[in-house]
């Protein structure tokens, strides 16, 4: 009854009968008051008084509000309608006496004592047992300005009930903000979130540090609580509310790092108003260095790639950008030297990303000659056709599998590397390459694997318990990757900071805690074992190399290895081998021969690291 009368069906009538009430019982306490020496009224005059109360309450709009939002502006127009009412009673008694001041006075203050008590009950009475009932029990990260709007925008929502508030700063752990607490990540709040049982967390503050989103999502994740993030304060303004605005927190946002920051000034001179070519520019890294190059305004750029739907696909999502950069679409193969010197020959590239690469572990340990092809004599044929016509900087992107290979594909990303740091020597292209590892959401990482999986109902395939990876996120590694072209001064390998490796058995249960799950009930986690070519961890540096710091905190140089012409000449062997199709495990020992650390794991070449 309570619920259909003033959260649905509230009318003004019910306001006006309760106010009559209020102010009766007003008046009647002054009467009990009387002996203290009070002016006892006549009931004509009690009549006269309340009709003056409601006439001026509604003539302030005091009656436009709905019980279970009322406000301190609502109680300020109760408060001016009372003013204006007893200054025309005042009048009508002929008030002249202190005797009259006294009576006046304390109507007014049991008038709207009473007036505001039942209004606020009602607030109280709807918050504390529909709501609780109802609604999802919520706290709120942050306890600043974003926090408080967020609040009183979610206590207008008819979906949560604001629990409290979470924060780390001392001065504000222990107090409250609009009645609700203020607490700290403790055994305290533990106990909160049992008892109220606490249904999710909102993150409001908008400069919470990586580390601390880390700690939130370890403290909230074995206790079944999801966890939001919530636009800034501009944002909440929408027509469609706070609500429809949450947004979970995924697994990209626990593993990226804090904002990085590069040189703009440095990154604009380098590619404003340049002709710049992108290999691999269908792939995920080649398309978001396409994405990211274009808010540089260059004056051209070519886009060149195999891969026919995925090029395409890329044509029609940038034909509805505003850049006025000239896009040129190449279908070709960067190992078709033929329409490589073509595509050199019609434009002067003043810049080139070389992106295309097979990546895949499992299938070049298949297929050694595909990775040999692709990405070692691809390489060459891009960076010689760069080095011949004078283009001014060209930039690789290579892997962490290349350190310590125990695959073919990291094999064949380090021979690569040691084509482009033996040429640069002598180049007057500035060729740099940059080594960074696993980048969340690229074609055929584990993200998505996981968040098929889980959409199945599992089970989540894990290779090993023990095996880590270092991630990064897309945006991250290449806005790092036009860092080094705007700054390299040719034959660095960059290495980025990839922050602390994960275990890819901690990332499962994340995704899978994240989705509302529990690993082990919901859904199982399955170790299948390691694959061919697969080790436990990733390093990012050989054992000959050092790294020393750059401009940007993030990026670090290896100090620069020397190469004979030996293995020139070697490399030139592997490939005219692998063009003329010989076996796998010939072409996997003349890798190895080139790369010595090269050591196969979980992999049949396993028996050429014992010969």
């Amino acid at each position: 009854m309570f619920e259909r009368i003033f959260k649905y069906h509230y009318s003004k009538k019910y306001a006006y009968a309760i106010d009559v009430i209020a102010l009766v019982l007003a008046m009647e306490l002054l009467l009990f008051l009387n002996g203290a020496g009070l002016i006892v009224r006549s009931p004509m005059d009690k009549v006269i008084f309340v009709a003056l109360a409601l006439g001026c309450i509604t003539l302030f709009r005091g009656y436009r509000m709905l019980l279970r939002f009322t406000t301190f502006i609502d109680i300020g127009k109760i408060t001016s309608g009372l003013l204006l009412a007893l200054t025309i009673y005042a009048i009508f008694i002929q008030a002249d006496t202190r005797a009259h001041y006294n009576y006046l006075l304390l109507l007014f203050y049991f008038s709207l004592s009473f007036l505001s008590l039942y209004r606020l009950v009602v607030k109280l009475l709807y918050a504390r047992v529909i709501k609780e009932d109802k609604l999802i029990n919520t706290l709120l990260f942050g306890a600043g300005d974003n926090g408080l709007q967020t609040k009183r925008a979610l206590d207008d929502s008819n979906t949560v009930n604001v629990l409290g508030f979470i924060d780390d700063d001392p001065a504000k752990i222990g107090r409250s903000i609009e009645g609700i607490a203020v607490v700290q990540l403790n055994e305290k709040l533990e106990r909160l979130i049992a008892h109220k049982k606490v249904q999710q967390v909102i993150i409001t503050a908008q400069d919470v540090s990586q580390k601390k989103k880390n700690e939130l999502f370890t403290f909230f994740k074995n206790k079944g609580v999801k966890i939001f993030t919530v636009p800034p304060l501009n944002d909440l303004a929408s027509n469609q509310g706070i609500v429809s605005k949450l947004k979970p927190v995924k697994i990209e946002d626990l593993l990226r790092r804090d904002e990085i920051n590069i040189d703009l000034e440095r990154n604009k001179s380098q590619y404003t108003q340049k002709t710049i070519l992108v290999t691999g520019a269908a792939g995920s890294i080649g398309s978001e260095i396409v994405r990211q190059l274009l808010s540089f305004n260059p004056e051209t750029m070519v886009l060149f790639d195999q891969a026919e739907t995925p090029l395409f696909n890329l044509k029609n999502e940038l034909a509805n950008t505003s850049s006025t950069t000239q896009l040129h679409y190449y279908l070709q193969d960067i190992t078709d030297t033929a329409a490589l010197n073509q595509c050199f020959a019609q434009f002067s590239f003043d810049v080139v990303f070389h992106a295309a690469a097979y990546k895949h572990v499992f299938m070049t340990e298949a297929i050694p000659k595909a990775a040999i092809i692709n990405n070692i004599m691809g390489t060459k044929a891009v960076v010689d056709a760069s080095i011949e016509n004078n283009v001014g900087h060209l930039v690789m992107v290579s892997t962490d599998k290349a350190v310590n290979p125990s695959n073919v594909m990291g094999a064949s990303k380090r021979i690569a590397e040691m084509y482009v740091a033996k040429v640069a020597q002598a180049s007057s292209t500035q060729l740099i390459t940059t080594r960074f590892g696993n980048v969340l959401g690229s074609n055929g990482s584990v993200v998505p694997i996981f968040k098929q999986q889980i959409e199945k109902g599992g089970p989540v395939t894990v290779t090993h318990p023990e095996i880590t990876r270092y991630f990064m996120t897309i945006t991250e590694a290449c806005q790092l990757v036009l860092e080094a072209g705007a700054t390299g001064t040719g034959g660095e390998i960059y290495v980025f900071d990839m922050g602390q490796p994960v275990r890819i058995a901690d990332l499962a249960t994340n995704m899978i805690r994240l989705s509302g799950l529990v690993e082990g009930q919901d859904i199982s986690i399955q170790y299948t074992g390691l694959r061919p070519g697969e080790k436990l961890y990733e390093e990012l540096l050989t054992d000959k190399e050092n790294l020393k710091s750059s401009h940007n905190p993030l990026i670090f140089i290896a100090e620069k290895e020397v190469f004979d012409q030996d293995k020139l000449m070697a490399i030139e062997q592997l490939i005219v081998a692998a063009q003329k199709g010989e076996e796998a495990t010939q072409l996997v020992a003349k890798m190895k021969a080139i790369v010595p650390e090269f050591k196969s794991m979980n992999s049949p070449y396993e028996q050429l690291d014992q010969d």
